[in-house]
């Protein structure tokens, strides 16, 4: 049987030898260097396990070492050790269940601001607007919100019984069976005579699909949707497959994005179905430097393919595509860094992320540039292929004035504005001579 310890030390052998080829050639070491340089490794080992003035862990040890090396690549490289990766994919094979509902704390009580109409909540005839005062018979009025919640977590397939109050009401207690539930992939509503949705993350395998409902409600309520704003603020990504569907929403046919790896043959280019939705609704997409991944993929490709605008700030710059390989059911997992995003255009999102068409601040003009936390503020974040100036302009971005109401969204109230005005179309026009 394999002990513990060489069993790591096998794995640190192995990443090294993936990772060090690149140090040879640009060292010019031969191959044997290399495997003297893991001797090395083992025999540094050896003398701190032994000598230390402390007794250590060498299976901590490992795994630090072996991190160490991919985050010298890297910071979305990662090595995932045994039991971590057992207890992972447990994880994603355990169902937890829910109730289904949207909450928040009211005075005390805790108020459903919405249920979801395939939840069991729903079903069990809880609707918006009722308050919860009591969870298995444990009063939960004045405690917090998320101890009142802890109550109502538990696996599928269990009862749970809440008390509720209904306008006009008596209380009751109702029994509800948890379920897998899902929150609302996509919030939406009518913003001073404009389509809004907002979409928080694309990590839910429905969005495409509530997303086409938001869109026919908007339609219906405003007759025509010939006006829209695509809100993806803080947006920090989700599913490849989302991002792809989402945007051949409003693209007939054509390339969203491809994905490039370090040989020809890791190439991958995705393509939106034909057929879009509302071909001739104006939009606007709203970023953030925290916009990041999938949400720069839905922005660039309707960036590039002159489908619609973006305003805000520049994106957060997650261009990069990590894959997990397991190492053996003793073994754990490596996270790889094993391609790079590019838009329709060719352009790295790598550590640049999209640039708005309008650079718009939420916040008040300070006389300098804020500082953002994005990818290339990351250690040893991968370049771009593409090291040309891709900074913010002070000049060019747009401040509230000292006037604008307080708690009111300037970017929002910009976005609104371009797509009322023929200001769009300049802008429009501005992008087609940039690209």
């Amino acid at each position: 049987m394999k002990s513990e310890s060489w069993t790591h030390t096998k794995w640190v052998a192995l990443a090294l030898a993936a990772a060090l080829p690149l140090a040879a050639i640009a060292g010019e070491k031969k191959p044997e260097a290399i495997y003297d340089e893991m001797q090395v490794f083992s025999d540094v080992l050896a003398l701190v396990q032994n000598n230390y003035v402390e007794d250590v862990n060498t299976a901590d040890l490992i795994d630090n070492a072996l991190n160490g090396a991919l985050n010298s690549l890297d910071p979305h490289s990662s090595y995932v050790a045994p039991v971590q990766f057992t207890e992972q994919r447990k994880a994603v094979r355990r169902e937890y269940g829910g109730l289904g509902i949207e909450i928040q704390s009211e005075g005390g009580l805790v108020k459903v601001n919405h249920a979801i109409e395939e939840g069991p909540a729903y079903g069990a005839g809880i609707r918006g607007g009722d308050l919860i005062t009591a969870v298995d018979g444990v009063d939960i009025r004045g405690k917090t919100l998320e101890d009142a919640v802890s109550g109502m977590r538990g696996l599928k397939g269990e009862p749970v019984t809440v008390t509720v109050l209904s306008p006009g009401k008596t209380s009751r207690d109702v029994v509800v069976v948890r379920d897998t539930v899902r929150g609302r992939a996509i919030r939406h509503r009518v913003e001073q005579g404009v389509g809004y949705i907002q979409i928080e993350t694309f990590n839910n395998d429905k969005l495409t699909d509530d997303t086409k409902r938001a869109l026919a409600d908007l339609n219906e309520q405003l007759g025509k949707l010939d006006k829209l704003i695509i809100d993806l603020r803080g947006n920090r990504g989700g599913l490849l497959t989302e991002s792809v569907s989402i945007s051949g929403l409003f693209l007939d046919g054509g390339e969203v994005l491809s994905a490039r790896g370090r040989d020809a043959s890791d190439n991958e280019r995705y393509n939106a179905e034909a057929g879009e939705l509302y071909p001739d609704t104006k939009i606007v997409i709203l970023m953030s430097a925290g916009s990041a991944s999938a949400a720069e993929i839905v922005a660039g490709a309707l960036q590039d393919r002159g489908r619609g605008i973006v305003l805000g700030r520049r994106s957060f710059g997650k261009g990069s595509v990590q894959s997990v390989i397991p190492l053996g059911a003793e073994d754990g997992a490596l996270r790889l860094t094993t391609q790079r995003y590019y838009t329709p255009s060719g352009q790295s999102i790598q550590g640049r992320g999209i640039m708005p068409d309008l650079l718009v601040s939420t916040l008040e003009d300070k006389g300098e540039i804020r500082k953002r936390f994005r990818e290339d503020s990351l250690r040893n974040f991968l370049s771009n292929p593409d090291d040309s100036d891709y900074e913010e302009k002070y000049e060019d971005i747009l401040f509230p004035d000292e006037n604008f109401p307080e708690g009111e969204d300037f970017q929002l109230r910009k976005a609104v504005e371009v797509l009322k005005t023929s200001q769009y179309e300049r802008i429009l026009k501005a992008q087609d001579d940039r690209f």
